[in-house]
């Protein structure tokens, strides 16, 4: 069976290994082609290199040998070259889009080339999206006409679609209420547990980590001023637009923070392995894969009450949970986990990601789907 993967809009393979990603967005083809679930993977990308970057990553080991990549003509090079290759993509890559037995999206933003395909190909398609574009748009608070704009994008692709995946149960009701679609199938983000996993070393008993985009969702401001409360140093691994901003807020405090910078994905149990104490303080998320990685590292992780965490995170069985994003709710939440025993906490929490949460699970899962969509 062979399965063609439609890439995010504008993204690349270029863009994954910057940003740390490629090693974690590869596993789940690698898994199914090591288990002879897929024969073939084809992805179709938007990074004009990309196809010498994969040559390059096969060379290292990196990149399994039955996974090729599609990559945008160099012609295509501008913004608006960009959205037309969005539009060709299926004719460019037609020879191999005929040869395959599924479609898959990887978010719904560029979707229209997977619909376009199906409809060329008559290929059963899978709607999968990490998170739900026009959801997350509202709680940007971004204009109508882009909450609009979404809501059109997402309601074309659903009605094509054969299936709809998303990452958590709060997607999954959302789209069927507001599209009223019937084929929906929640598949959690997976973890790799046995790169993520506890390993004995020397661990800080004075700091706590987050791991995770500098931007405003994540409520990092508040988090400063919460830590500012209990005595901890915070370490802040990864990149953004607020890093300066955060930075003047902590001298302002008088809290010591620390940047990492931002790491291939296989290189983060090594660092999340010193830490005792996550934290995730967002006020909205949607599957977030960073606090699945931190307990499964067997880290005490402390997030706050809303949908997405609270799917994962179970109060004082599995980590803790804020009442809410405030500043006292967070420093209130940070100073009862670190007064707590910690053996219990964090057992149930490498439990509950070996159990539900493993790529192991979510490959039969997927496995599964496959199976019952294959033309």
């Amino acid at each position: 069976m062979k399965l063609a993967l439609f890439f995010t809009r504008n993204v690349s393979l270029k863009l994954w290994l910057d940003t740390g990603l490629f090693d974690r967005e590869k596993l789940i083809y690698q898994e199914h082609l090591n288990n002879g679930n897929l024969q073939k993977v084809y992805w179709l990308t938007y990074g004009k290199n990309d196809a010498v970057i994969a040559s390059q990553l096969k060379s290292d080991n990196r990149l399994h040998h039955d996974i090729t990549v599609l990559p945008m003509p160099h012609f295509f090079c501008d913004p608006i070259g960009q959205l037309l290759y969005s539009f060709l993509m299926p004719l460019i890559h037609r020879r191999e889009l005929k040869s395959v037995n599924l479609l898959k999206t990887n978010q719904a933003d560029g979707s229209w080339s997977a619909v376009i395909a199906k409809w060329l190909y008559k290929k059963p398609l899978i709607a999968r999206s990490g998170y739900t574009l026009s959801l997350l748009a509202q709680k940007k608070k971004r204009s109508k006409l882009k909450i609009k704009l979404a809501e059109w994008i997402e309601w074309f692709l659903y009605k094509y679609a054969d299936i709809a995946v998303v990452t958590s149960s709060q997607d999954s009701r959302y789209i069927q209420s507001k599209y009223n679609v019937s084929r929906v199938k929640v598949l959690y983000n997976y973890i790799d547990t046995e790169l993520f996993r506890p390993i004995k070393c020397e661990k800080y008993t004075d700091r706590i980590v987050f791991v995770g985009r500098l931007v405003p969702e994540k409520n990092l401001f508040n988090l400063i001023e919460a830590i500012s409360e209990t005595g901890l140093t915070l370490d802040i691994c990864g990149k953004g637009t607020l890093g300066e901003q955060l930075t003047h807020k902590a001298k302002q405090l008088n809290v010591q923070i620390n940047f990492i910078d931002v790491v291939p994905n296989y290189k983060l149990p090594e660092i999340l392995n010193h830490y005792k104490y996550y934290v995730l303080p967002s006020i909205f998320e949607g599957m977030p894969k960073s606090l699945l990685e931190a307990m499964a590292c067997g880290l005490v992780c402390i997030g706050t009450d809303i949908d997405g965490i609270n799917e994962i995170i179970e109060d004082s069985v599995n980590g803790y949970l804020a009442n809410d994003t405030s500043v006292s709710a967070l420093a209130e939440t940070i100073n009862r986990a670190i007064q707590q025993p910690t053996e219990n906490i964090t057992a149930k929490a490498v439990q509950t990601i070996c159990d539900e949460f493993s790529i192991e699970i979510i490959v039969e899962q997927e496995n599964n789907l496959f199976g019952n969509l294959k033309t």
